[in-house]
């Protein structure tokens, strides 16, 4: 299992308000247009940094995750 496409939408999400803003507010039509597994597309939605770290993710980008997901369950 590859994090490279978590890392991607995090970098993307961290330098654009549009697209973090659709990712908060329309993460499902966002999400589905990247290749992620389940466990990572579930792991990145649900804001679970524990699961994102355990994936090979680094502590801060996951933090910056569950940052931008937790609120929105």
């Amino acid at each position: 299992m590859s994090v490279r496409v978590i890392k991607e939408i995090i970098f993307i999400a961290m330098g654009d308000e549009n697209f973090r803003q659709k990712l908060v507010f329309e993460p499902d039509e966002t999400l589905s247009q990247y290749d992620l597994t389940q466990e990572e597309y579930k792991a990145l939605r649900m804001g679970d940094k524990d699961k994102m770290v355990s994936m090979g993710l680094e502590a801060n980008l996951a933090q910056y995750g569950y940052l931008m997901f937790s609120k929105r369950r």
